[in-house]
């Protein structure tokens, strides 16, 4: 009678990385979990252990390819820009003209939005995040930001085609990145399911079609029963972000 095979010992599988990945894989899906968690919770409401969970390792695991929170932090807003840049140049480059390249540029953030939508708040959010945190500030020193080098030189081309005067120009760059920074804010807290008409609304702006000229005593149009007034609307609105505001009190 043959003897029976040994039964192979069970074998508990630990979280770290997973079986058949490589360095790199597990690098990428730091930085993807990176960018979630930072856009959704913020760098101080952030822990490892959350970018670990989402990003299905230990948090000790971590620490094979980042030195610190802030080193990963700053790991991944290089890897963000490298991800939008292909996009960006594309959008600046084969424009004609000033207004064609930012109306590409805010055109270019709804597909992004689309594609990720953690990379464009998370970015927006680097300003926020360098005034409140030093050991940010002072990992960024000095790093060039690819994405608010091709706004600006969409706003240079326009200086020099008479698009835009020179006086306007760093006013032009900052509202760009200031309604960037809102538009992300709005997707990340408040309707993420209407970000993509509040950019078409954005474009819309830049071409000069959002506003119309008001016809002498024009009210409210028709509506259907039971649909809301535009004040209504607007109301409702302003109400949202109350509500985003006292849940998230400025500290």
């Amino acid at each position: 009678m043959s003897a029976r095979p040994a039964s192979s010992p069970k074998i508990s599988r630990r979280r770290g990385r997973p079986p058949g990945s490589n360095s790199q894989a597990t690098r990428e899906r730091i930085l993807h979990a990176a960018w979630e968690c930072f856009a959704r919770k913020g760098y101080a409401g952030t822990t490892n252990r959350d970018i670990a969970d989402r990003a299905k390792i230990t948090s000790a695991a971590i620490y094979q390819y980042f030195d610190s929170k802030s080193d990963l932090y700053v790991a991944a807003v290089r890897a963000a820009q490298r991800e939008l840049l292909p996009d960006l140049r594309s959008a600046i480059e084969d424009a004609p003209t000033a207004r064609a390249a930012l109306r590409g540029l805010a055109q270019m953030y709804a597909t992004t939005h689309q594609q990720n939508s953690s990379i464009a708040p998370f970015l927006s959010a680097l300003p926020v995040e360098m005034q409140r945190h030093d050991e940010i500030a002072e990992a960024m020193m000095g790093e060039r930001s690819d994405v608010l080098s091709m706004i600006i030189s969409a706003v240079e081309r326009g200086v020099k085609t008479g698009e835009i005067p020179a006086a306007r120009g760093p006013g032009a760059v900052a509202m760009f990145v200031a309604c960037t920074m809102g538009l992300s804010m709005y997707a990340s807290l408040i309707a993420p399911e209407g970000v993509i008409a509040a950019v078409d609304a954005y474009v819309r702006l830049i071409d000069g079609t959002l506003l119309t000229t008001p016809r002498a005593g024009a009210k409210d149009g028709k509506r259907k029963r039971g649909e809301p007034s535009n004040a209504a609307r607007t109301r409702s609105l302003v109400r949202g972000v109350q509500g985003v505001i006292r849940v998230n009190p400025k500290k």
